[in-house]
């Protein structure tokens, strides 16, 4: 019986999109904010959940794959750019007493630096340029 169920799901399932990263990221907004509603009980709240829950069961059932691999790639460029940025505020914290960090000019990649205050004659790796910054503290 088992067996004749998944054969069932999976011919179903056949053609249709599935699940990637950004029905992840859904799944896991809806189940957050159905935590939040456990305790506010709120009728408002319940609505809001089931507008990423609606979207993540219409996207897992889309036999639109270009549609939905094209929105997984934006949502994962954005991603990239909002996770990078936290990695960077996470070392600039970790590291505030040992290293500092600047943002090259040139080719704008981040630098780390070990800690002297004044005007520092520095080198990029990246584009072989060199550049002043005064760092203050």
């Amino acid at each position: 019986m088992f067996k004749n169920l998944m054969y069932k799901l999976a011919s179903f399932m056949q053609g249709r999109y599935g699940n990637d990263k950004l029905n992840t990221f859904l799944l896991l907004l809806t189940a957050i904010i159905y935590l939040i509603n456990m305790f506010s009980h709120s009728s408002l709240l319940f609505i809001v959940m089931m507008i990423p829950f609606s979207l993540y069961v219409y996207r897992a059932l889309s036999k639109n794959i270009n549609k939905r691999l094209y929105e997984n790639n934006q949502y994962l460029k954005i991603h990239t750019v909002v996770s990078d940025f936290v990695k960077r505020q996470y070392f600039k914290v970790r590291d505030f007493k040992t290293h500092r960090y600047v943002k090259c000019p040139y080719c704008k990649s981040h630098l780390r630096l070990k800690k002297r205050t004044g005007t520092q004659k520095i080198h990029c790796p990246r584009c072989n340029e060199d550049f002043k910054k005064n760092i203050l503290f």
